[in-house]
């Protein structure tokens, strides 16, 4: 039973790091938002980029459900030059976040990057878009699992 307890606080302390990742990678998001929507020129950058970010932060949404709409308006009103420039940044910020995701992640949840990325791979091709978010959660309970069992083996062999 104590083992249980442990494994859950450990988990517990996982997402809590899982959470503050999700919030760095968002300010992250944020940050390339705000220098795209400059360089570009659009209206209110900050306030824009401050709400695609916020909704950045919603696990499977991400910033595509604003940023994918917005350029095809554009691009049927004609308006294509601002339409691939806003693609052209939503495919950047992608890439990023894509490449950063599994390193800050890995970071706040104590787990290596490697680790989480295969569990979050291996989740999205198991349970599609959803294995995203169970991706880190699977990686977090593994490594609890992990250390609770060295831990106890380490104690029973002293």
């Amino acid at each position: 039973m104590n083992d249980l307890k442990e494994i859950l606080s450990q988990s517990v302390r996982g997402i809590k790091g899982y959470f503050k990742a999700e919030l760095k990678l968002s300010v992250l998001t944020f940050i390339l938002l705000c220098i795209g929507f400059v360089i570009i020129g659009i209206d209110y950058w900050g306030l824009k980029a401050l709400g695609i970010a916020i909704v950045d932060m919603v696990p499977i949404l991400g910033s595509g459900i604003i940023m994918i709409p917005w350029a095809l308006i554009h691009f049927f009103m004609g308006n294509t030059t601002l339409a691939w420039q806003i693609g052209l940044l939503y495919i950047v910020i992608n890439v990023i976040r894509q490449v950063a995701e599994p390193f800050v992640t890995g970071r706040e949840i104590g787990v290596r990057p490697l680790y989480t990325f295969i569990s979050t791979i291996a989740c999205i091709l198991l349970f599609g878009p959803f294995g995203a978010i169970l991706g880190a959660l699977v990686a977090i309970v593994i490594k609890a699992v992990y250390e609770v069992k060295m831990v106890r083996k380490n104690y029973s062999s002293k």
